[in-house]
């Protein structure tokens, strides 16, 4: 049978697709399944998050302008079961090469069409925006799962997101589902609780029930140039990833189910958490805690990620809106003491000015 291949997709920046992508094909090797990452991001996150050094020779560039083979490109990692078409610096420029060529939003599906990859999974990273990667991807994939940040400044990137899977369903490939959407860097308050629940009332069962949190371990894992649910496999983050996962499987199960087919089963979920345990151990960097600043730098990047070049006052009233969604009572008790205050200061005023008048004569 062949890989259900699946794409890793919105067109706005920042909101997961790397950790999304490169957890879902480790817990879904913890669960004893084969996968092969496709990392279509020039940037390379996926493929340094799995261990290998973006400096490497040849990568998807050459696959794509070169038509170098598969296994000439392929490359294994440290977890039993992942392997890793990898992106390479010279991606970057891929884009140009790939619109003078003919065909070229399919070459990724004639390379699949083309290849034994001998997996059960193919998990494809795509950069955000809609270029000729992505397509590629699309009309490549069974299905397509969109990750989704549930802020003011972020939930937009869905609105646009949505439009461009149904192009590539009604032109490049009719065959295309939208497996899921998920939220990720999911916070605790009011304001994303009402997105979310905004979203599922829109999108109904595409939403997976499984949210991931905002886990500080997620920003340490990268650090670490880890899947956080290898770098800590009992975190929240981890744990929400796997219950991802499963639900990711269930669901296919069932479209294989609708088409008359089988899906082969899997390992327990106690199984998945010693194969992670496993791999924790095998990763001596998993074992270093990182360094503040490295923390810091981290920190910075989730914060731009989420909320873009704002500067610092903007974040502060962006939090301050936040604190008063969740705190009604505080905002009552503020406006209040406002109002207290400009009625003291209007009186100050009235009394400063009639005094001020009899000094001079005027009353």
């Amino acid at each position: 049978m062949k890989p259900y291949v699946v794409a890793i997709f919105n067109q706005k920046g920042g909101i997961s697709k790397t950790t999304t992508s490169t957890n879902l094909a480790v817990c879904l090797a913890a669960f004893g399944k084969s996968v092969v990452v496709i990392d279509l991001d020039s940037q390379g996150d996926s493929t340094k998050s799995l261990g290998i050094d973006p400096k490497i020779k040849q990568g998807i560039y050459d696959l794509f302008i070169g038509h170098v083979p598969v296994d000439d490109v392929m490359v294994p990692t440290v977890f039993d079961g992942v392997r890793v078409l990898p992106s390479t610096y010279s991606l970057a420029g891929i884009e140009l090469k790939l619109s003078e060529m003919q065909n070229s939003q399919r070459t990724l599906s004639t390379i699949l069409a083309q290849t034994d990859l001998q997996c059960d999974y193919v998990v494809v990273d795509c950069p955000p925006a809609l270029g000729i990667l992505p397509i590629n991807a699309l009309a490549s994939a069974h299905a397509v799962i969109i990750p989704v940040t549930a802020t003011p400044y972020a939930n937009d990137g869905l609105l646009r997101t949505l439009p461009s899977i149904k192009y590539v369903q009604e032109g490049l490939n009719k065959n295309l589902l939208l497996q899921g959407v998920l939220f990720t860097i999911n916070d605790k308050n009011k304001t994303t609780r009402k997105i979310n629940e905004l979203i599922r009332t829109r999108l109904g069962g595409t939403v997976y029930k499984a949210e991931i949190p905002r886990d500080h371990m997620v920003i340490e894992a990268a650090t670490s140039r880890l899947p956080v649910c290898v770098y800590a496999p009992k975190s929240a983050a981890a744990q929400a990833h796997l219950d991802f996962t499963e639900e990711f499987m269930n669901r296919h199960v069932a479209i294989a189910a609708k088409a008359g087919e089988a899906v082969p089963g899997r390992l327990s979920r106690d199984k998945a958490m010693e194969r992670l345990f496993s791999w924790k151990t095998a990763n001596p960097s998993s074992m270093v805690p990182a360094t503040d600043e490295r923390m810091r730098q981290k920190e910075d990047q989730l914060d731009r990620m989420l909320y873009g070049d704002r500067g610092w006052g903007e974040r502060w009233h962006l939090a301050l809106i936040h604190f008063f969604i969740d705190n009604r009572l505080s905002l009552v008790a503020f406006l209040l003491v406002v109002l207290i205050g400009f009625i003291a200061l209007l009186g100050v005023g009235f009394e400063g000015a009639r005094r001020l008048a009899g000094l001079i004569g005027l009353v």
